[in-house]
């Protein structure tokens, strides 16, 4: 609770700090509040979550998940000053409203009321519907915030429903009151079915899953990149411990269940057929992290009550798939900025042709990311599949298992088109401009997907 106060304050102070004009002091400021943050967690001091009467508890997954979301807030924050240095006005709010949304998304990896989940995912989204449209003269940055506001509008209306009539059943907001009803009193209720069929549609919504996922290619292609960044990031860490909260509470009821058999099988299928026809750069990491979210709801779909699915497992699967998720993509982005610089804004794959007779160190960088997206050994992103699809076989979701083994290999050949440009030789000389800081962060985001793939109990510590 400490910590998520302080990064509410923090965001009020960075609105203050750009009131004074104090441009080159807004990342400072802020990389210091996260880095406060990271250690009350870790040193696990917290003003007793009592004072909410219960409705948050910072337990070992939620200290886990936002341990991870302030570890990528920092990477973001670091390649921040370069990113905004173009940008005259308003780059305060930019920091401010990244720190608010992150307030939303800790209060997701912690809610055990339905009120507070509510909460987290407005106080999560609101400020990305602002940041989505931070290029104000950009069509397609304002393209993108519309759709994305409409769109997170019909979400947040399905997420009220099914609260109204989960509510409405029980009586109370409270998760362990739902639990203990549908342990009581089964899953017959037609109310208790619409209400969980609501409450998933709009926690599916936040984390890009198919039929719920139109908005993601628009709006990442759309936001500005360092936005498209943190979504793609800390939102979707905080989307998925969002929605673990709520399967692992009610204890996967079978209506539950079902839904999620059909999200599951959609999510990898389509994210994975549409990623293969695209040669924008940022349309194709919209539709990876689709097909990524496919692989975490599978298991999601594991926690179904048997020894090998359990909810500690499945929390802890969740915990690291995510984090090395985020690792990759945040270091493949700010390559992309990189590349998209040298190319006079272009966005497609060529923009990465040359890298390797320039930057040879910085290709391989980009190649050890991208085979970790794709699943291959001796990378975190292959122990994270692995670990995924052992949890499936336990739990006994042998044919859906099948089918997402089947879809991470067709995942493969998207990802080894991107990393062929790496090395291709260019037509025309490119200078890639590299700051000493922009390559710290993209070889400690490659470093540590090597490291993880070798050692994943790093991240187990965490939780």
């Amino acid at each position: 609770m400490s910590a998520l106060i302080l990064i509410s304050v923090l965001g009020v102070l960075v609105l203050y700090v750009g009131l004074f004009g104090r441009k080159d002091m807004l990342a400072p400021v802020g990389i210091l509040g996260v880095l406060g943050a990271i250690a009350l967690f870790a040193t696990g001091w917290h003003i007793p979550h009592e004072l909410l009467g219960g409705m948050l508890e910072f337990d070992g997954f939620s200290t886990g998940f936002s341990l991870a979301m302030l570890a990528i807030t920092l990477l973001v924050f670091l390649f921040g000053p370069d990113y905004y240095a173009r940008m005259a006005n308003n780059v305060a709010e930019q920091y401010a409203l990244m720190l608010f949304s992150l307030c939303g998304g800790i209060l997701l990896t912690a809610y055990n009321n339905m009120l507070m989940l509510f909460l987290g995912i407005e106080v999560l989204s609101i400020p990305l519907y602002v940041l989505a449209g931070g290029k104000k003269y950009s069509l397609r940055s304002n393209e993108a915030a519309l759709k994305y506001f409409l769109l997170g509008a019909f979400a947040t209306a399905f997420l009220l429903m099914g609260i109204a009539l989960l509510y409405g059943l029980t009586g109370s907001f409270d998760m362990g009151v739902l639990a203990k009803h549908i342990a009581e009193a089964g899953t017959g209720s037609a109310l208790l079915r619409f209400g969980i069929f609501f409450v998933v549609a709009g926690l599916a919504f936040k984390l890009g899953a198919v039929p719920l996922h139109f908005w993601v290619p628009d709006v990442y292609h759309g936001a500005p990149t360092l936005v498209t960044m943190f979504m793609a990031t800390v939102v979707k860490m905080a989307a998925i411990a969002g929605f673990f909260r709520f399967v692992d509470i009610t204890g996967m009821p079978d209506p539950l269940a079902r839904i999620l058999v059909l999200l599951t099988l959609a999510t990898m299928l389509v994210g994975n057929i549409s990623a293969l026809r695209q040669t924008n750069f940022k349309r194709l990491m919209a539709y990876s992290s689709v097909s990524h979210a496919g692989f975490m709801l599978l298991a999601l779909l594991s926690d179904s009550g048997t020894e090998a699915g359990n909810g500690a497992d499945v929390g802890r699967t969740l915990l690291y798939y995510s984090f090395t998720y985020a690792l990759a993509t945040a270091g493949l982005f700010i390559l992309f900025i990189i590349a998209k610089r040298a190319n006079n804004g272009d966005e497609h794959h060529q923009i990465f042709r040359g890298l390797f007779q320039t930057k040879p160190w910085l290709a391989l960088c980009g190649l050890a990311m991208l085979l970790s997206l794709a699943g291959i050994p001796l990378t975190a992103g292959f122990v994270a599949k692995y670990q995924v699809f052992l949890l499936a076989i336990g739990a006994g979701w042998l044919k859906v298992m099948g089918f997402g083994v089947l879809m991470a290999l067709l995942g493969i050949y998207y990802y080894i088109m991107v990393a062929r440009e790496l090395f291709m030789a260019s037509e025309e000389p490119v200078t890639f401009t590299v700051s000493p800081l922009n390559g710290l962060v993209i070889a400690a985001c490659t470093i540590g997907v090597l490291l993880l793939g070798i050692w994943p109990q790093l991240v187990g510590v965490w939780a």
